[in-house]
């Protein structure tokens, strides 16, 4: 039971991926095929929406063909072309009851069964399916600027749409600031290979210089302390944060293109904080100094003080000795007290310093945010737009999925 579950469950994965694939498959087919229009190449625009219309059977591709179908009959007159356009107009309203581009469907149809009500009784062209089934490679990619090789031959402009040999064919697309895509594709006869590249950005490479230990971030993001290597970005607008203690943090906005080298190179000024906590330590320490002295002399003035009792008690009394042992005793007691409160005071003021040294962190300005893109709805979507004018061929395409 186990076992079929498991088998099921296999079955079901592979299922959707082939879907996955077919449904990329079907995308890449129609927007080759809107490229094709858009060149004015239609009956390669025909091709490609007659690949996608048979892995993804919907009326818009079916509609897209009509147009290519329709406009390729004003270019050659040839009776085919009108005849598979009003063809595949008509199905399309039959699949599409209400909505969608039936107005103009239906004003297409209006156009054409006309003229084709007028060729019938005519010699019949030769069936178009022949030219419509040429082997052919279509490129395209969204990339702007970007060039394609192909079997080491540049091609003039992309999107590439031309007629190949069958066979296997080596592909290779690049654009400044992008990594270049290679492909090997193979054309089989009378069928159509449709290829959408896009093109990897190189990343940007940003070099900061700055004061050692400072701290680095990125758009918000931490990228660590100098020095650092050079940091690969991705290219676009960036914020760059740097931050050290006791410092003024530095903010700066930077654009950044594909590819590019740049060095950042900034100072750090010291905040009034940190220059006042210098001048709070050096009180400190005047103090701490200070009682030393002071303890220095309070030593003094006990060692004569002992230096005149030991004078009094191996001779008789002097009335000025014993004067002077009071006075090195009370001056002994002044310089000790003094010695305590210097020393006191010197290790408070000293402690505020070093408070003031060590809590003198920078105060940092978030960078503005900056909009992200709109996820892409999920769900394959074609749109297809046309105008149709009584005895005109203008339509546009537009789709996606």
């Amino acid at each position: 039971m186990r076992a079929r579950r498991l088998g099921l469950a296999l079955a079901l994965a592979a299922s959707m991926a082939r879907a996955d694939g077919e449904l990329e498959q079907a995308k890449t087919l129609f927007n080759a095929g809107a490229q094709a229009f858009a060149a004015g190449q239609f009956p390669a625009a025909v091709q490609a929406f007659e690949e996608s219309y048979k892995l993804t059977p919907k009326p818009a591709i079916l509609f897209s063909m009509a147009q290519a179908e329709r406009r390729q009959y004003f270019v050659d007159k040839r009776a085919e072309w009108l005849r598979r356009a009003i063809e595949h107009y008509r199905t399309y309203l039959e699949q599409v009851p209400k909505g969608g581009r039936r107005a103009d469907a239906a004003q297409a149809l209006a156009e054409l069964e006309p003229v084709a009500a007028r060729l019938e009784g005519q010699p019949a062209a030769p069936p178009v399916a022949a030219q419509a089934a040429e082997t052919r490679l279509m490129v395209s990619t969204p990339t702007k600027g970007a060039e394609v090789w192909v079997d080491g031959q540049r091609a003039s402009e992309l999107p590439l749409i031309d007629v190949v040999k069958p066979g296997k064919h080596s592909l290779r697309v690049a654009a400044p600031g992008y990594f270049d895509e290679t492909r090997e594709v193979v054309a089989v006869q009378g069928g159509l290979v449709a290829v959408d590249v896009a093109l990897r950005e190189r990343p940007a490479t940003l070099t900061i210089i700055a004061p050692r230990g400072a701290a680095v971030s990125l758009d918000g993001r931490p990228q660590g302390v100098t020095p650092l290597p050079p940091l690969e970005v991705a290219p676009g607008a960036h914020a760059v944060t740097l931050t050290l203690n006791g410092h003024h943090a530095h903010t700066e906005e930077i654009e950044l293109s594909r590819g590019e080298s740049r060095e950042l190179r900034t100072g750090l000024s010291k905040t009034g904080q940190r220059k006042a906590s210098y001048a709070v330590v050096a009180v400190g320490a005047g103090g701490l100094l200070a009682g030393g002295v002071l303890t220095y002399l309070a030593l003094d003035r006990q060692k004569q003080a002992e230096d005149t009792l030991t004078t009094l008690e191996t001779r008789n009394v002097d009335p000025h000795k014993l004067d002077a042992y009071d006075k090195d005793r009370s001056a002994r007691d002044r310089y000790r007290t003094g010695a305590f409160i210097a020393y006191g005071a010197g290790a408070a003021v000293l402690t505020v310093g070093a408070l003031m040294y060590a809590f003198d962190q920078p105060s940092v300005t978030a960078p503005r945010e900056r909009p992200r893109p709109q996820a892409p709805v999920d769900g394959p979507k074609i749109e297809v737009g046309g105008l149709v004018l009584p005895g005109a061929a203008a339509a546009t395409l537009r789709g996606s999925f």
